[in-house]
């Protein structure tokens, strides 16, 4: 126990308390009232089929049609699963891209914890303390969408219609810019910490603005595009890694 508080499990010793079993017997919980929730929500959907016209067969139909679209997106997340959890572990990574499901955000909030306490995500120093932060920054930052969402979201529609009046772009493009101003923060961080770093920083520009493009002849690509730019980025961070630039 010392021996953590020391927060000697550098250099990636604190993934066995990450993979540990006590990990799996705090996360299992949550994906199962999860899954009730999924399982109360279908029941309650099916049962409301009769007030707007839709037999039990469409509805039947209509849930095959939306577990078939499922399976793109579930193939598209599973390398930027694999990633993640090689991160944090596989306990926490299954339990926040089950409930969150963006890999942005997750990755937001374990570079968070790891700068709090002057380390790298997953370089050589970043031990169990900042593990601990990282999962603490990742898992309090959703309660920021409970409480805008509880205080806030009824008023929401509101608000857009005010914006929408000046420019019914306003909305979309307000988002965009806090999302690009939060990523272009971390990523300043990054790319002057050497090479490999600055060179993924890169390849993952270009991957993202080229699958851009092709996604525009070819929409459902649009769902494998981080997937395929996050792992040109690393290996194009191994390569040069390798080649010692």
């Amino acid at each position: 126990m010392n021996s953590i508080l020391l927060d000697t499990m550098t250099n990636g010793g604190y993934m066995k308390i990450a993979n540990s079993w006590g990990m799996w017997a705090c996360v299992i919980p949550v994906v199962l009232v999860e899954l009730a929730q999924a399982a109360i929500f279908i029941r309650d959907a099916i049962n409301a089929g009769d007030l707007v016209g839709l037999t039990k067969q469409d509805c039947k139909e209509a849930m095959r049609a939306g577990a078939i679209c499922t399976i793109g997106p579930g193939i598209s997340m599973f390398p930027v699963m694999v990633a993640f959890m090689s991160l944090i572990g596989g306990p926490f990574a299954w339990l926040r891209l089950s409930i969150i499901g963006t890999i942005t955000t997750e990755m937001l909030g374990a570079t968070a914890g790891a700068t709090a306490m002057g380390v790298d995500l997953a370089g050589p120093a970043y031990g169990i303390e900042a593990f601990t932060c990282s999962v603490w920054v990742i898992t309090l930052n959703t309660w920021g969408f409970f409480i805008v969402n509880l205080l806030f979201a009824h008023k929401m529609e509101s608000v857009k219609v005010a914006m929408e009046k000046h420019d019914i772009r306003m909305f979309n493009i307000i988002g965009g810019c806090l999302m690009i101003g939060c990523i272009a923060m971390f990523l300043a961080q990054q790319v002057v910490g050497g090479t490999p770093k600055l060179a993924a920083a890169i390849a993952g520009f270009v991957s993202m603005t080229l699958l851009g493009f092709a996604t525009r002849k070819h929409p459902r690509l649009s769902e494998y595009t981080l997937g395929i730019a996050l792992i040109i980025g690393i290996l194009v961070a191994q390569a040069v890694a390798e080649a010692g630039l």
